[in-house]
This record gives structure tokens, sequence and C-alpha cells, in this order.
């Protein structure tokens, strides 16, 4: 038994193969399925999975081999250093390894059956070399030189045309040797050959000297000439050819080498022919993609395009576009829509937005439902009011205890204090119900008094 290979017959189902040997470095493992060098992939240590060829098939011989470095010592020694378990063991086993494969390489002869036989060799049985004597249609000697035995030597073994006439003895043949057919040109007298001596469909192509020695009517073939001689070829590539004469074009055979430019391929035998060929004809002149080009317009006059046509979309998420909707507008009209020159936000009729720096004109637009919360924080205390030039404006917060003082139609009124004192800016000052003085006198700082007080057309005489 071997100790650095094993050798499988395939049973035809299966690719995975068992490493039943020791080695160092899976580097050292080859496989060969019939003698032919194969590929493979690791399992394990002790599996391999054959790849190439991918489907070896019953009875095929697969060797799997270990043959350690026999060129390069994996161990060296230096000195000083230290010796391990492992180096050690990997020299010893490089050793160890060689060996055994050497053995093996002898194990492969029979000792019991090898002798020393003059003129024996040493066939292979499918096993081993076992010795034999070299018999039946040659023999040899002990110095290796190789006899052909009489009469051995048989028709069919004669390579054609390898019998000279250097091989045959002068006046030897004669018309019974000859066989039916086997005289050449060279040896018929010119003009003794009548079209009467030959057979009908007597003459084959290895007679005719245009046409090869191998020439035969094969269905389907053609006769091409080789420079030498018209040889039977199958037609293959882009055509093929039945046995009446049919051509056919092989499918995908046409590529655009093939066709000429003057050609005037119609638009109906393009694709499914829905595309006419005036529509064809508008693409003359394009120089590059055409989606390209509609990505690329960034301005130029566009006479119509319908609504339901244009969209525009968002170059990061195609899936999000915008959508013009003109049914809105009266027939007959044109409606422009400006842009500011600012970049901003379209406001919608129904979104929740928030505007900012919009100046809102009340004569044209009216402003419903305005609670006093939606407008804009004030001051504490202040009052909204008109100037003189009409422009709304506030009233500044006054202080405790005064009262609000209007200061005429051109000027905002103002909170004002109460005056302290004598009652001096009215003329005229009128009670509105009776004047309780709770204990105090009536007194005059120049003197002057009215003698009568007349409300209910009474008197009140006041001494002094």
């Amino acid at each position: 038994m071997a100790n650095s290979s094993v050798r499988y017959v395939a049973s035809g189902d299966t690719q995975e193969f068992a490493v039943t040997f020791p080695f160092i470095s899976r580097t050292h493992v080859t496989a060969t399925v019939d003698g032919s060098s194969a590929t493979f992939t690791w399992n394990n240590d002790s599996l391999i999975t054959i790849t190439s060829p991918a489907d070896i098939t019953a009875d095929q011989v697969v060797l799997i081999k270990r043959t350690t470095s026999q060129a390069t010592r994996l161990v060296d020694y230096v000195d000083g250093s230290n010796l391990s378990e492992t180096d050690l063991d990997t020299d010893s086993k490089q050793a160890f390894y060689m060996a055994q494969e050497s053995l093996d390489e002898l194990t492969v002869i029979n000792d019991a059956a090898a002798g020393t036989t003059s003129g024996d060799i040493l066939v292979a049985s499918g096993t081993d070399f076992v010795n034999k004597t070299m018999s039946g249609d040659a023999t040899i000697s002990s110095t290796g030189a190789l006899t052909i035995a009489n009469t051995s030597v048989e028709t069919a073994m004669l390579a054609a045309d390898a019998v000279t006439g250097a091989k045959i003895g002068d006046d030897e043949l004669d018309s019974e040797h000859y066989a039916a057919g086997s005289i050449d040109a060279e040896h018929i007298a010119t003009g003794a050959v009548e079209t009467a001596k030959i057979a009908a469909d007597a003459v084959t192509g290895a007679k005719i000297s245009l046409f090869d020695d191998s020439y035969a009517a094969t269905d389907t073939h053609i006769l091409v000439a080789d420079g030498t001689d018209f040889d039977n070829v199958a037609v293959s590539g882009d055509i093929t050819i039945s046995n009446a004469g049919v051509v056919a074009i092989a499918t995908g055979a046409i590529e655009n080498a093939d066709i000429s430019g003057s050609a005037a391929i119609d638009a109906a035998k393009i694709y499914n022919g829905t595309i006419s060929n005036t529509e064809f004809g508008c693409l003359n002149g394009i120089g590059s993609n055409i989606q390209t080009q509609i990505d690329g317009i960034v301005a130029g006059a566009v006479s119509t395009v319908n609504d339901n046509d244009f969209r525009i979309r968002d170059n990061g998420d195609s899936s999000k576009q915008i959508a013009f909707e003109a049914s809105g507008i009266t027939t007959e009209n044109t409606r422009t829509l400006t842009v500011p020159d600012a970049s901003t936000t379209i406001v919608g009729t129904d979104a929740t937005q928030t505007l900012t720096n919009k100046t809102i004109d009340d004569d044209n637009n009216v402003i419903s439902n305005l609670v006093v919360t939606a407008l804009k924080d004030g001051t504490d205390g202040e009052l909204i009011t008109w100037g003189a030039d009409g422009v709304a404006t506030t009233v500044g917060a006054g202080s405790a205890g005064q009262y609000l003082k209007s200061q005429g139609a051109d000027s905002v009124p103002v909170f004002a204090a109460v005056a302290s004192g004598d009652i001096v800016d009215d003329t005229s000052p009128q009670l509105g119900a009776d004047l309780d003085v709770q204990g105090y006198g009536v007194t005059s700082s120049s003197s002057i008094m009215h003698p009568t007080l007349t409300s209910t057309g009474k008197a009140l005489v006041m001494g002094f």
C-alpha cells in the first residue's frame, strides 16, 4: 500500500475524493485524472473537490499524490537559535516523507514478478510493473534491438505509398499480381483507356487531381479549393446550405460591418416596424445622446407644449415632479406668471405657510377673521393711532393716573397728567349734580363772589 498517494477508479457521480496520507503543506499535494493534471479545492485536510475536469466519468482513474519539496529544505538551523518541536518535526517529516515517496516509486515494480531473463521487459499491469517476454509481431534482444517477425507485416500496417519501387524486385510482378484498378496512368499506354473501358460511376474524387483523395459526396457539403485541390467540407459560420442549394443566414450573423452604406434599409425592417422612415429621418444630424441633449436644455424658444406632456423633476429623485395645469384659464387667454428677482418659495392658496417681507394693499385685499392675538407684539400700554400723514403709529404708554388728551386733527393724542389747583381752563364750568363741600367753605382769590346761585329758584346768601 502506498504511503504518499491514493488511487481511485471514479464512479462518475462525485467530484470529492479523500486524501488518505499526511503532508506538510497542501502545496505538496497534486491530482491527476487519467494521467492529466487536475485542479481542485480543499474541503479540509482530508478531502478535496476536483474542479477541473468538472465532469469526471465512471472508470476514469483519479490519482492523488504527495511530492514533498526535494530542492529546498523547509527548516534551516542557525547557530544560537532555539529548537522547537515544530521545527524538528517539520525537518524530520521532510526527510521521512521523501523516503516514503521514493519507496512508493519503487513499489510500482512487482519484485516477485521481476526477473533477469534476457530480452524481457517490464510491462504495467494497471497496479505495478511485471517482467514479460516480448512476443507477437516483434521481439527484443538484451541490447534493445527490436526485430519484426517474418510475415507479421500486413497490408493494413503499411502506410499509404510506403512501398516504393526500390523494395520490389525487377520483373517480379506480372498481371496476376496486379490488383484490380492498381495500374496508374504512367503504366497505361497513351489512348489505351477509352470511355467504354470505364464503368459507370467508377471514377471517384481520388482519381481526379483537382479533388482531394478524401473527396466524398457528404450530404450538404460543398467543394472548396485549398490552393492545391478541392476538398469536401461542411458549410459553417454565418450561413448553412441544404442539399437543394437553399442557403440560410444564421440568426445574429449579420453585423454592422456586413451592411453596405448604400443599403437604404427600410424602417419597417427595424425593431417591430412601428417607427416610419420619416420619423427616422428626424434623427438626421443628431450627434449625441438625445436624452442627454434634452436634459442639458437650459434656455431656448419653445413654441407650445401641452401641460400633460411637460414635467420638471428633481435631479436627485425623479419621482418628485412639478406639473402645470392650464384648464382654469378662460378660453382665448394667455396668463403670464412673473418670477420675482429673488430666490423664493411659491405661495399656495390652501397651503399653511408663513409670509415674510410682504406688503398687503388693504385697498385691493381683505384680511378676514383676524383676531387681536394675530397682531404683532407691541409695547405694554401703547395705543394704535394714525399720524397727520395717515400712517399708522402708536401712542406712547402714559403714567398711572394720566388721561388721554387729544391734540387736534393734525397731531397724535398723548397721555397727560390731570391739572392740580384751580379750575381755570373752563370759563363756564357746570356741575352735573349737587356740590357737597363736606364742611369746607367756598373761597375766592379775587373776592368776587356771585351773591346768588340760581338753579332751583332759591338763593344762597353768603356773607363775609
